[in-house]
């Protein structure tokens, strides 16, 4: 089995394409999504159905909770409640349903999926220090674990200590590893990187290799930030889009 691991796509049409079409060409057979469907993009109706189509398992993310609710949160930005609310009249009941059925956490044989913390998920708390990530791996029961947030593609290793290591291709097999080991990935933004590079991220992980693999992929980002503007979106969401963060 191949997993493709994504999300954070917030309404980016054009880059979650993208990154279908690459999972296909890659041979993904089970997509895995980490939530934040929507928000900020100025296609959340149309990125949802997609994903609802795969049938995949799919956690919730903090847009996703929030824009199912009356209220936008205070910590979000001028710029983000602005997005939330472009976003509430855009999705039918049906689709808002779906975001709320959504679980927090979801876990397979060898994975388990988060869109934050396993800490308290509902809490929409950051894996971006190694104590951060030492306190989400008291909670985690499988070997690896795949989650989103913080828009930055980072891994976790926990053995006799916690440390972050490079994310390109990891290898996690435990016999050539010679040590019992648990990861923790952050795979990063369909469509709205925030680490510099303005491609759209996700993983495989290829169950019999045993190897994890950050994939960035080119996409039509002149027409999804068109999109945004012609929505009367922020121009700032905009604008964010090319610079990655």
């Amino acid at each position: 089995m191949r997993y493709g691991i994504f999300g954070d796509i917030h309404g980016n049409l054009e880059a979650l394409e993208a990154v279908l079409a690459d999972m296909e060409a890659q041979g993904v057979t089970h997509p895995l999504c980490i939530g934040d469907l929507v928000g900020y993009g100025a296609n959340p109706y149309e990125c949802l159905e997609i994903v609802r189509a795969l049938g995949c398992p799919v956690v919730r993310g903090n847009h996703d909770d929030w824009v199912t609710q009356a209220k936008n949160p205070t910590s979000f930005s001028e710029d983000a409640r602005r997005a939330l609310d472009f976003t509430r009249k855009k999705l039918n009941p049906g689709q808002l349903n779906y975001l709320r059925r959504l679980p927090y956490v979801k876990l397979g044989d060898t994975w388990t999926l988060v869109h934050a913390t396993l800490d308290g998920p509902e809490n929409w708390g950051y894996v971006s220090t190694r104590l951060e990530a030492e306190t989400s791996f008291l909670y985690q029961k499988t070997s690896l674990c795949f989650l989103g947030h913080t828009h930055r593609p980072a891994v976790f290793i926990k053995d006799h200590e916690v440390r972050p290591i490079e994310f390109r291709r990891v290898d996690v097999h435990p016999e050539r590893l010679k040590v019992s080991r648990k990861f923790l990935f952050n795979v990063g933004s369909v469509g709205q990187p925030r680490d510099g590079d303005w491609r759209a991220a996700y993983a495989i992980y290829d169950a019999k290799s045993e190897i994890v693999e950050l994939r960035r992929l080119n996409y039509d980002i002149d027409r999804a930030a068109q999109k945004i503007l012609k929505a009367g979106l922020p121009e700032s969401l905009s604008k964010r889009l090319f610079k990655g963060e």
